[in-house]
């Protein structure tokens, strides 16, 4: 067993090597305040890939007695990973890919166990750290000689700062989360947050409860800044780090691609059919595309009489190497554009009678069906997890079915890049979305996709909302930017970018925002790092593309489904009859609800009742039955006071006492008297009221007359 310490950032982490979990590749577990994590790295050499891409697996789990609770639900044992765990583990899935050789045929596990969590520390950025530093200690080959680190960066008065708490986030307008090496960025997720303050004149009484809510978009230069600050601590901690850990690091396992690119085969096919290939590439239509360069590889395997994979993975090289140099020295894309063009955009409005709200936004052969549903505040989402995390009144679901690319397959359960983008894209227009009574639903449907249905979910959202009634503060578009990189002197930056340039370029840098600066941001590259340079030049090129996009998403006509949408009405009740008007066990309201085809919600502390439905007659007719319910409960409210004396009639004889009938109507009972005590049914005696409570009346025995 090793323990190493490190005091980094005003805080102690410690490092405990080869203790827990020793028959994986590589375990190491991590103390930083009360939180322990435990990460172990598997790799299967027994068996290699023959895929085209990095078999890398990584999964983040959050044990619920990292907290000292016991899960919810019916089996009491963590099931299916969170949201939060899912979008962790993409994020820590991201970082880490562009670490590994692009040939590394290996099956790697990577999981990371959250066994003691203390509520402060930051670990979503702990998590991908000790992922980092075991990766690096492990027998796996990775490229970079120094140690992948994240850091948050948050803004609080206009004042960016390193998040040390988790908490600090609450009072911040910006979550910012970098990861990279030394000083070069290797991926970004970012999101504007919504903030709101008390605002209002001391001199004007009328207004001093105003609240302003602030949509807090980030500009460019601000997010340079902020960027710059979060490369200054990666390339402090990547030294720590490393110095700290690499005379502990594995030996490096060697190894040979399953495959290899034949440069003379490569060339001699560049020479006959590279012409053909250009051809191919500039296919207007994504499927025409695919079909050409599969019928010109059965070809040439054909003509040629060599194995169909060996002809397939050279063609595709090629290909890659044609589209690179056209956009590199042509400036032209495969598709004809140049590389600031958006492709064609065309927008429909509320298109499905019968939604709240919808739109169709359709950006070249990508196209996003998203519809908006308005719902009461019980339909808000709740989740379980170690951070406490508010009801999300607003909810963006994205699915990217088999036929929107083609493919023919059922549709299944969401996978993690689903729910990853539908994310995104709750993130990049949340900021915006004004207060309102409202639990929103969004859902954006992929019919096709050639690059960025992502972004155009973000377009889609907000035009779906605008068609349901819902205020914003301001429209929100999203592009997808690429890049295609030689040298620091010889790159091009795309905007708008399809299937092809993502899978054949170095960036995919999508944007969120408007004309007030950037709302989401997420990048992925595989280059080893994002100068700040490149960074540059893809917002300002970005920041153009949104222009255009909200110009054109402003032009079109769009009228609310006012007759669809849900209504509210919110109204006062006494104090002590929300009681009443929930019922025993919940029995009143339920009928309620049922009988007349509404939803209420009830603010117990400041006594109000929210009734929404669909139907304006629907919420008329359940508030005057409330209002039936509260007079009725007063009537039996009878007009005597705790501790006056009254003159009354002996009425009943029960076993728990004596019913007497009081001057001014209704009766009171005198506990624990009887006929042996000196009264008879009609006799006069004075009392004294002792409790009053929803009508019933407690009596003592004040004289006998």
């Amino acid at each position: 067993m090793r323990t190493i310490q490190i005091d980094i950032n005003g805080q102690t982490e410690t490092y405990i090597l080869d203790k827990y979990a020793t028959l994986s590749d590589c375990s190491v577990m991590q103390r930083i305040g009360g939180s322990v994590l435990l990460c172990s790295i598997c790799v299967d050499y027994e068996n290699p890939t023959n895929e085209d891409f990095l078999p890398l697996s990584v999964q983040y789990i959050e044990k619920m007695y990292s907290i000292g609770k016991i899960p919810q639900g019916f089996i009491k044992k963590e099931g299916k990973p969170s949201e939060n765990e899912i979008l962790t583990s993409r994020l820590i899935d991201r970082s880490l890919r562009p670490l590994f050789p692009k040939t590394f045929p290996y099956s790697v596990q990577v999981t990371i166990l959250v066994m003691s969590y203390d509520g402060k520390t930051d670990v979503c950025r702990d998590a991908l750290n000790l992922s980092s530093i075991c990766l690096f200690l492990s027998s796996v080959p990775i490229i970079n000689k120094q140690i992948l680190n994240g850091v948050r960066i948050i803004c609080n008065n206009g004042e960016l700062k390193r998040c040390n708490s988790i908490k600090d986030i609450d009072d911040s307008s910006l979550d910012l989360f970098v990861s990279g090496i030394d000083n070069e960025v290797s991926m970004i997720e970012m999101q504007a947050l919504k903030t709101s303050r008390n605002d209002f004149n001391h001199d004007d009484k009328d207004n001093q409860d105003s609240t302003i809510e602030r949509a807090n978009e980030i500009s460019k230069e601000k997010l340079i800044e902020a960027i710059s600050l979060a490369r200054n601590y990666i390339h402090s901690n990547s030294s720590c780090y490393t110095t700290h850990f690499e005379s502990f690091a594995k030996q490096k396992s060697d190894f040979k691609p399953d495959f290899n690119i034949h440069e003379m085969l490569k060339n001699t096919l560049q020479i006959q059919y590279g012409e053909t290939i250009k051809s191919c590439l500039q296919s207007m239509s994504k499927t025409e595309r695919h079909t050409q360069i599969q019928a010109l590889i059965q070809e040439i395997a054909k003509e040629q009489n060599i194995e169909l994979s060996l002809i397939t993975r050279h063609i595709y090289e090629i290909k890659k190497d044609i589209m690179r140099s056209m956009i590199l020295n042509d400036k032209i894309r495969a598709d004809g554009r140049i590389p600031t063009q958006i492709r064609d955009i065309d927008i429909e409005s509320n298109l499905l009678p019968y939604v709240h709200g919808s739109a169709c936004f359709t950006r070249g052969q990508t196209q996003s069906l998203v519809t908006c549903t308005l719902g009461n505040q019980n339909d808000a989402q709740t989740q379980e997890g170690i951070i406490p995390q508010p009801k999300s009144k607003v909810i963006f679901h994205y699915n990217f079915p088999p036929f929107s690319v083609g493919e023919a397959f059922p549709i299944g359960a969401s996978s993690r890049r689903e729910l990853g983008h539908g994310n995104l894209a709750l993130k990049a227009i949340e900021s915006n979305i004004v207060s309102n009574p409202h639990t929103i639903r969004l859902v954006s449907e992929i019919l096709q996709s050639n690059g960025s249905s992502s972004m155009a979910s973000v377009c889609g959202a907000t035009l779906a909302m605008l068609g349901a009634g819902i205020e914003m503060h301001n429209m929100v578009a999203g592009i997808a930017m690429g890049l295609i990189y030689e040298s620091e002197d010889n790159f091009v930056v795309l905007s708008d970018i399809m299937g092809l340039e993502d899978f054949d370029g170095d960036m995919d840098f999508k944007i969120a925002g408007n004309e007030h600066g950037f709302s989401a941001l997420q990048l992925d590259i595989k280059i080893n790092g994002l100068s700040e340079k490149v960074l540059n030049e893809s917002l300002s090129q970005a920041q153009e593309g949104l222009n255009h996009i909200l110009s054109l998403m402003r032009k079109v006509e769009i009228v609310p489904n006012y007759d669809l949408l849900p209504q509210k009405e919110s109204f006062c009740v006494p104090n002590g009859s929300i009681a009443d008007i929930i019922g025993q066990g919940g029995k009143t309201i339920r009928n309620i609800t049922s009988k007349f085809g509404v939803s209420i919600d009830i603010d117990k502390d400041n006594n109000i009742v929210s009734v929404t439905a669909n139907n304006k007659d629907c919420i008329v007719n359940a508030k005057e039955y409330i209002l039936g319910i509260i007079k009725k409960k007063e009537k039996r409210e009878l007009p005597y006071k705790q501790d006056e004396v009254y003159q009354g009639v002996v009425k009943k004889f029960l076993d728990i006492g004596v019913f007497v009938e009081l001057p001014q109507g209704g009766n009171g009972l005198l506990k624990g008297m009887n006929a042996d005590s000196g009264l008879e049914v009609g006799k006069q005696i004075q009392v004294k009221i002792i409790s009053l409570n929803n009508g019933k009346i407690d009596l003592d025995l004040v004289d006998v007359s």
